[in-house]
């Protein structure tokens, strides 16, 4: 692959300035720009005057993962240097592909053709493989004090199935940075967000590659905070994590990484809907990128190293059409059992009990009965069309389990005895239960109910709808799946998860209080008649037979 100067290589270029810095300061009039010495370079804040936070962008917290680095994992930075770096460059970020079915989901949603949906999301701006960057967000209280302030610190990583998304996809964390204020006189939180590797870039598997590139990514982010949060006023010891769908499910890996014989990097998680597919063949996708690799060369890549020859353009197409083609409700890449990192799925490692076992957890999902229908075909209409998708969606499993899933696990029973009463409900819960939600049980489970789980139900509840009200900035036109947003229940949400990063327990005053889960399957429950406390609808037997299947390899 020939060198070329990157798009955060011409942003570097343009922006540094050989200095001389100490550990952190504070300049520019009225103390708009604070800079951050990281040994490897000293980055410059810039103070968002309303919000009262310094952001400092676009900061490396590895190598970049190009040239001879492509398809390793992610290498420390080890060369010192006192260049600044005023961030900046726009929203850098991994490059993206989404399968046709987000594409006309996001069409329909937005009123044009899927053609066009298509050029813009691939059309988007700050698209490189220089992204192993992240971003920190940092109270004017709390820079001031510097490693004084040992102040909590919240890390979010983003969702997206493993193909799309970014540090900044959601938005920006300053409605969460403005309620730890409110809750905290000290300065609150400092809220860190990150990059990750994505599509064919971090999570192509197969025998001369390292699968699970964008865990490695992650965890090296991780690490990276631990190393050097302190300057920005964080306490490394002090550190939760945050993610949804595909940033939950990474959450899971990380806790049961190498069988939980690891020391982790945070000391508390919030993994709220992880996802999970069933149905990646690996080693069928790995052929697929191979060959449409060789398509769009015109030349004969039979291996990784054929990968890395190619360009970055070349690599972008090929990663698109490989996600393009994957089944309604897949992505085709994502998170592989590899025998270390992941020894095997977090369902069977917490029924083993190898995870990491001290930690404080809040575990979050959405109800059984509406948070997969996005992932569902909307044509499903009857038992026949719900065979053919449970087939598509476990095509590793034996016809006998699949038999057994659709007879006695989930009858085609419509009379109310259970939570569907057509095909298409029968066919969300399954969706629901085996890809986000009964995993949340797992873990409460795995911990002796020593946890804390709450349920997102306001209207419409599906998948992810919760993110809008976690990153609510106040605007009370933000709409949620054509719903308008409730801002009370933003608060809400926002004041549990900042109180839980702060003190380990999401108990807020003026609301029930926040019990652990217990035997009883305690949760909070978060919808449009308010935040109630109630049971889990997860303490079902659908769940155990789900994980008693993965841990038999059946399914």
């Amino acid at each position: 692959m020939k060198a070329s100067l990157s798009i955060v290589g011409l942003a570097a270029a343009a922006a540094r300035l050989a200095v001389a810095a100490p550990h952190r300061s504070i300049n520019g009039r009225d103390n708009t720009v604070a800079t951050v010495n990281l040994d490897y370079e000293v980055h410059q804040g810039n103070l968002n005057v309303t919000g009262g936070y310094y952001i400092f962008d676009n900061i490396p917290y590895a190598q970049q993962p190009v040239n001879e680095l492509r398809f390793a994992k992610p290498q420390p930075i080890t060369a010192t240097s006192s260049t600044l770096n005023v961030g900046g460059g726009g929203d850098l970020q991994c490059i993206q592909s989404y399968p046709q079915w987000i594409i006309d989901l996001q069409a329909r949603s937005n009123g044009i053709s899927s053609e066009l949906m298509a050029q813009v999301l691939y059309n988007q701006a700050g698209q490189t493989e220089e992204c192993l960057l992240l971003n920190v967000y940092v109270p004017q209280k709390i820079f001031a004090k510097g490693d004084r302030a040992k102040a909590s610190v919240l890390v979010w990583i983003h969702g997206g199935g493993f193909t799309f998304g970014s540090k900044t996809s959601v938005g920006n964390p300053a409605g969460i940075i403005a309620r730890a204020g409110l809750d905290d006189d000290k300065g609150g939180i400092i809220f860190v967000s990150i990059n990750y590797r994505l599509g064919l870039f971090g999570w192509l598997a197969g025998s001369d590659v390292t699968p699970n590139l964008g865990l490695y990514d992650q965890r090296a982010a991780l690490d990276w905070v631990q190393k050097y949060i302190s300057r920005f006023g964080g306490d490394p010891a002090r550190v939760t994590i945050m993610g949804e769908s595909a940033g939950g499910s990474s959450i899971t890996h990380h806790i049961t990484a190498y069988g939980g014989g690891d020391k982790l990097p945070f000391r508390a998680a919030i993994p709220q809907s992880p996802a999970f597919q069933f149905n990646i063949d690996t080693d069928a996708t790995y052929k697929k990128t191979l060959a449409q690799a060789t398509t769009e060369s015109q030349q004969s890549v039979s291996s990784v190293a054929g990968l890395k020859s190619l360009t970055t353009d070349q690599l972008k197409s090929v990663n698109q059409k490989v996600t393009q083609a994957a089944i309604y409700g897949g992505f085709n890449f994502g998170v592989s059992v590899d025998g270390t990192y992941v020894p095997e799925l977090p369902q069977v490692l917490f029924a083993k009990g190898k995870f990491n076992k001290g930690l404080d957890l809040l575990i979050a999902h959405m109800p059984i009965t509406s948070e997969a229908a996005p992932f569902v075909p909307p044509t499903i209409a009857t038992a026949a069309d719900l065979r053919t998708y449970a087939e598509q969606s476990l095509a590793t499993s034996s016809s006998a389990v699949i038999d057994e899933l659709l007879t006695d696990v989930y009858p085609d029973v419509m009379d109310g005895t259970y939570p569907w009463t057509t095909q298409f409900g029968r066919a969300v819960v399954i969706a629901t239960e085996l890809n986000f939600a009964c995993v949340a049980r797992y873990i409460s489970t795995a911990y002796n109910g020593h946890t804390h789980s709450y349920i997102f139900a306001y209207p419409p509840a599906y998948h992810a709808g919760d993110v809008k009200y976690e990153f609510y900035n106040g605007d009370a036109s933000t709409v949620v799946d054509g719903v308008p947003i409730n801002p009370q229940i933003a608060y809400n949400l926002q004041d549990t998860l900042v109180r839980f990063a702060r003190k380990g327990d999401p108990t807020v005053s003026g609301l029930p209080k926040f019990e652990r889960y217990g035997k009883e399957g305690n949760v909070l429950h978060f919808s449009d008649k308010g935040v109630v406390a109630a049971i889990d609808d997860l303490k079902n037997p659908r769940c155990d037979w789900i994980q008693k299947a993965l841990v038999d390899g059946r399914l």
